[in-house]
């Protein structure tokens, strides 16, 4: 009987990225292993898992309450009808891969049901509390950051599973990169000899980034400061303003290796994926954590401001007016001869053979 891998994280890219990335790596570790993954219906996994060729099993979605509210009594019977799809999936799989999120807790709880043996992958460095329930019915733990190491006994550091054109992006020579600067900037009709800030808000977009940027750009001034060219991703459902000198905007970037190689400097949002992008190919960052969640995108943020890779803005004081303040200041600072960190690079491929080798067994495949 063929042996069978399911992956589970939706949502957002934050989850969906690294999920695709070991995916590739077991498929190009042992091609005859079948693959698929446990998502919903209505997330960015319904457009992503297709598109790169793999089966995609829809479960309810269900969202853990934050606060107290009449909605929230239907939680217990929501996680139950989810968990027992879930089981139903799991049912004779070989092993589960979680990526965290709203989809891992049940997919977690329906392979222990089934007797599946089970994986994590915690990207961030403050866990969600679907891999905080996971890791505990896990037999394999890999982290992305080492503070989660040390506090997870018994976990390893992977880091993070990124996108293969990054890594080959990091791995280029100063000239290589100029030149692949070069080349990419006079395609977007930008000037190689000016600075380049890319913003993006995270793969939704960002309206209040959006709208600091529209600010910036209607009262900006000239004199006395650098002049940067900025691109800006707005997010695929915000709608797209007219192109200004200085200023492409753009509904999302699809070439990320495009935009790490031609920016100086980067203006996003600190999700787990985009800090561990920007370390892998050395670029200096404005990070500006989402104010939701458990506060895990600070924590995020922190680990490359102590690193001296990126400076910190809340949410709240990133405006117009502080990018006028600070903007050429920022840029004419930040260093764009960072060290490229390795940890990222072979993620990917390392979770796929202690996957393979802890619940599968194939310590022959594992090693190839």
């Amino acid at each position: 009987m063929a042996k069978r891998i399911v992956l589970a994280g939706g949502g957002t890219a934050g989850h969906i990225e690294p999920a695709l990335a070991v995916a590739d790596a077991v498929r190009r570790i042992d091609p005859t292993i079948e693959i698929e993954f446990i998502g919903t219906a209505t997330g960015l996994e319904s457009l992503l898992v297709p598109q790169r060729g793999y089966r995609l099993r829809s479960i309810p979605k269900v969202v853990m309450p934050r606060r107290i509210a009449i909605s929230a009594l239907n939680f217990p019977f929501a996680i139950i009808r989810s968990v027992s799809i879930s089981r139903k999936i799991l049912k004779g799989a070989s092993a589960l891969i979680g990526f965290g999120g709203y989809v891992s807790a049940s997919a977690y709880l329906g392979a222990k049901l089934a007797g599946v043996p089970i994986a994590i992958h915690e990207a961030n460095a403050k866990p969600g509390w679907a891999n905080r329930l996971g890791r505990h019915i896990a037999k394999l733990v890999a982290v992305n950051f080492e503070e989660v190491r040390n506090n997870w006994e018994g976990s390893v550091l992977t880091g993070m599973p990124i996108r293969s054109a990054l890594s080959e992006l990091a791995k280029l020579s100063n000239p290589e990169r100029i030149k692949f600067r070069d080349l990419h900037a006079k395609s977007l009709g930008l000037d190689p000899s000016r600075p380049i800030v890319a913003l993006f808000g995270g793969s939704q977009g960002s309206l209040h980034m959006n709208e600091a940027i529209e600010t910036y750009l209607g009262n900006r001034a000239d004199s006395g400061q650098i002049k940067v060219q900025i691109i800006h991703a707005l997010g695929i459902n915000n709608p797209l303003p007219q192109p200004q000198e200085d200023y492409l905007p753009m509904a999302y970037f699809h070439d990320m290796a495009a935009l790490y190689g031609v920016a100086d400097l980067l203006i996003t949002r600190s999700g787990a994926v985009t800090c561990s992008e920007l370390m892998t190919v050395g670029r200096f960052a404005i990070l500006v954590p989402l104010p939701h969640g458990n506060g895990e995108q600070v924590n995020n943020a922190q680990a490359l401001v102590d690193q001296g890779r990126a400076i910190m803005v809340k949410n709240d004081e990133f405006t117009g007016r502080w990018l006028q303040e600070n903007l050429a200041k920022v840029v004419s600072t930040a260093s764009i001869d960072l060290i490229p960190a390795d940890l990222h690079l072979d993620a990917a491929n390392r979770i796929a053979a202690l996957v393979l080798e802890n619940l599968l067994g194939n310590r022959a495949e594992s090693r190839r």
